[in-house]
């Protein structure tokens, strides 16, 4: 089984960005890919009005844990998430996971089967 991290684009095209090897960290609010860190994971794009569509695979690393905004501004061209965007350190955010992102290998893309669901984060996928 593969995992599938879904990486929301309505707003920013980040999965484009990780493909072109300029985002190179993928973060999350909590440590919900800690199952999958040191595995190959595929990328799936969402929020642009259709499924999800698998895009590329990748490799994501143990999160490092950042735990102040000033840290978080300086980290800001590995994780490229732009200032002021919904992603961004909000004023009630104590932490925030930042997954390094190795070995991107685009593939065909596909619109993965329904799989097992674990939150709206990741799911597994039989090929």
């Amino acid at each position: 089984m593969i995992p599938v991290v879904f990486i929301n684009c309505s707003l920013h095209p980040f999965l484009d960005m990780i493909m072109a090897d300029v985002k190179l960290d993928e973060t999350r609010t909590r440590n919900t890919l800690r199952s999958v860190t040191g595995s190959r994971v595929l990328f799936a794009e969402t929020g642009r009005g259709r499924k999800p569509l698998v895009r590329c695979s990748a490799v994501l690393l143990d999160p490092i844990v950042v735990r102040s905004r000033e840290t978080w501004d300086m980290l800001r061209n590995s994780h490229c998430v732009p200032a002021g965007s919904k992603y961004d350190w909000q004023p009630w955010t104590k932490v925030k996971y930042l997954y390094p992102i190795i070995n991107v290998v685009p593939v065909v893309p596909f619109v993965p089967p329904e799989g097992v669901r674990h939150g709206r984060t990741w799911m597994e996928y039989n090929n």
